[in-house]
């Protein structure tokens, strides 16, 4: 059976970042917590990054949104400033998260 997934769309809140240090910052924070068997588990993927809004897209599997959304939660510390990483919206749909 097909597993069904939910695109979280994630605030940074804290220095500038570009995509590529947007991409480090939110693998950093779910693989600190969860570890690679985990986000593997969880079903972690980076999508997408808009600049305009400090934000990006992840994706991840319904039975681990719970695991992915505490370890985003979880970062509070980047290259020695304070970060703070907030989802602002859940959907099955990525065209529903932009």
């Amino acid at each position: 059976m097909r597993e069904k997934k939910r695109y979280l769309l994630v605030g940074i809140e804290g220095p500038a970042v570009d995509e590529k240090s947007a991409k480090h910052l939110v693998h950093e924070a779910v693989f600190q917590l969860l570890g690679e068997a985990g986000a593997a588990d969880a079903g972690f993927q980076f999508k997408a990054f808009d600049a305009g809004r400090k934000a990006v897209v992840v994706k991840c599997r319904t039975t681990g949104l719970e695991k992915v959304v505490a370890a985003l939660a979880a970062k509070r510390w980047w290259k020695g400033g304070g970060v703070a990483l907030r989802v602002k919206k859940i959907s099955g749909m990525v065209s529903k998260v932009f």
